[in-house]
């Protein structure tokens, strides 16, 4: 009987080694290995200065800190809301770390100007083509994308933060990438999820629309996906075009001009990603959406919730994302192919509110609603240039 106790005891102790050795198999999957004594080099594009850029690449420094692959240190705070070289200056310089190195000189910034996006792009494709010293790219948002998911190079490469990746031409489909070397995070559901909500708590009729009149314009505001509703939900769409180039200095004023000249016409705005959003902006383009009593979205900039946008989805610093993009980051490191692995992750939707701003158009904020809201803004927050 007690050689059958110790032989079941032996037994189980047998099953749950095996059991916690495949645990933590798994876990060490996406730990920091090291690359033969060397250390892997990481390079990085964006479009522009965009707030959710910065946001992202925060998140993604705190979540690299955590997971191990960088030591631990007081992440600085930046110039101003948009600009991402005081935090890859801060990579480059102040961090330690024995399996990365984030050199100075691979990073790119094309300040949304079309002639300097032509001539970065041959320049960075040349370097990862023919100097090969940069072992992942990181394309932060629509152009970077653009310009990186190709076969002008096999450089590993991740694009962040693409309004829609289909819809702008830089992969095949949700699935496939279209290259073993990119891959790219899609969600895309996100504006379908955000507008059904958004219809949900006002019930809105006639929707206003204001976005750049191209190919990236559409899908930076989402078109597809607004006229696919329209339909469902029986609302109308009045739109505004932005024929302003990228880079110009009009951009705010076309953005004012545009919320200007729909307000009349709208009871709600879904308010998309466009570079004449900014804080400083804010007050002038929502000063005819409140005179109107109109009701507001916004699509991707939650942070200006709190000056003055009636709702937003909220991201909580957009840790679940930078959680899946270090994961992917880990395995691209340790091995994998990016165009093998998962690139849909829906970023949880959590409602953004402001109460002043509801009190200057007449709206009141049903009670579930407001139980249920991810943050609360009681006052509108003057932006720094007005206080």
């Amino acid at each position: 009987m007690i050689r059958f106790v110790n032989s079941m005891i032996i037994g189980l102790f047998c099953i749950l080694t095996v059991f916690l050795t495949d645990i933590f198999a798994q876990e060490n999957k996406t730990n920091p290995i090291t690359n033969n004594g060397k250390k892997w080099r990481i390079g990085y594009l964006e479009g522009g200065p965009y707030a959710n850029y910065q946001s992202i690449l925060k998140a993604m420094t705190a979540s690299l800190m955590d997971s191990g692959w960088i030591q631990r240190a007081p992440i600085p705070k930046c110039k101003d809301e948009s600009e991402t070289r005081t935090l890859w200056n801060f990579l480059s310089t102040k961090i330690q770390s024995d399996y990365l190195k984030f050199p100075s000189d691979a990073y790119w910034n094309s300040e949304w100007y079309d002639a300097e996006r032509e001539r970065l792009k041959p320049v960075i494709i040349n370097r990862l083509k023919t100097d090969k010293d940069i072992d992942l790219m990181l394309a932060f948002g629509t152009w970077a994308g653009q310009d990186l998911a190709n076969n002008q190079h096999n450089t590993p490469t991740m694009v962040l933060s693409v309004s829609n990746a289909v819809q702008s031409g830089i992969i095949k489909s949700v699935e496939d990438s279209g290259f073993d070397h990119v891959h790219v995070w899609i969600d895309p559901e996100k504006s379908e999820r955000q507008l059904r909500l958004f219809h949900g708590i006002t019930g809105f009729k006639r929707l206003g629309l204001a976005y750049q009149n191209n190919s990236d314009g559409k899908s930076y505001a989402a078109v597809e996906d607004v006229l696919k509703l329209s339909r469902e939900l029986d609302f109308q769409i009045i739109e505004c075009l932005m024929p302003v180039k990228s880079g110009s200095a009009d951009e705010e004023a076309e953005l004012i001009r545009c919320h200007e000249q729909l307000a009349p016409k709208i009871d709600a705005i879904y308010i998309t990603d466009y570079a004449g959003l900014t804080k400083k902006s804010i007050t002038k383009l929502l000063s005819p959406l409140f005179k109107y009593k109109v009701a507001m979205f916004a699509q991707t900039r939650c942070d200006l919730v709190k000056t003055g946008i009636l709702m937003g989805s909220g991201r909580a610093e957009f840790k679940a994302d930078a959680k899946f993009y270090v994961q992917t980051f880990a395995k691209i490191l340790n091995g994998a192919k990016p165009g093998e692995l998962p690139q849909k992750f829906e970023s949880p939707l959590k409602i953004v509110i402001n109460l002043e701003s509801a009190k200057k158009i007449g709206f009141r904020f049903p009670l579930d609603i407001l139980a249920g809201a991810f943050e609360i803004h009681e006052t509108i927050e003057k932006p720094e240039s007005e206080k």
